[in-house]
């Protein structure tokens, strides 16, 4: 996200992170499903009115960045290379969210911890992973040939590819995040790509 431009720009930014801020003290106070729009709106000394500006609801104080993550990465799967496989571009993509979202760690540790204890949450971001399923599905779909056998072929590539990607997260976030999440996701996305091998023994670390 790009620094505010004007003091007008500085204002929006630092009421947003207020209610940010506010929101996460109450849902990791009180509980994700326990806490209402009023009671941020009056821990912050805003209007509900003024809230709706900033977020479109209570789900989004934890997913902040949904929507411009999406963009950013439908938009790297659209201006890929021709040349470049389908499976590279995840990859690249995949390297270079690992490295966002280790550089913000602790505030996804933080939110991670409020998902799992809230069934609305998790039912939320069950919602964000089909939503880029279904972008990694068509970007396959756009570079095969066309027919229901290439479709059906581009659902199954993404749903490996997004349960491989949720499985290392799964690992991170368990771990704390101490581990590299760039090399863990590169070794999972190896083992796809390499069809897992499911009869040669695991390498111990």
């Amino acid at each position: 996200m790009s620094p505010p431009r004007n003091l007008r720009d500085r204002k929006k930014a630092e009421t947003r992170a207020r209610i940010l801020a506010c929101a996460h003290e109450l849902f990791h106070e009180h509980g994700f499903d326990s806490t209402t729009v009023e009671d941020i709106c009056a821990a912050v000394s805003v209007s509900k009115r003024t809230f709706f500006r900033y977020f479109p609801d209570k789900d989004s104080l934890v997913f902040p960045n949904r929507e411009m993550r999406r963009e950013r990465f439908v938009e790297i799967l659209r201006s890929a290379p021709p040349e470049e496989a389908p499976f590279d571009t995840f990859r690249r993509v995949t390297r270079l969210f690992a490295v966002e979202y280790s550089e913000n760690r602790d505030q996804l540790l933080a939110a991670q911890t409020l998902i799992v204890s809230s069934p609305t949450l998790l039912a939320a971001e069950a919602a964000i992973d089909r939503e880029w399923e279904r972008d990694i599905a068509d970007m396959f779909i756009a570079r095969l040939p066309p027919g229901s056998a290439s479709e059906r072929r581009a659902e199954v590539l993404a749903g490996a590819m997004i349960g491989t990607v949720r499985a290392t997260m799964r690992h991170w976030y368990a771990t704390g995040g101490v581990d590299d999440l760039d090399k863990l996701g590169q070794e999972a996305l190896d083992s796809l790509e390499g069809g897992f091998g499911v009869d040669e023994p695991l390498e111990e670390d």
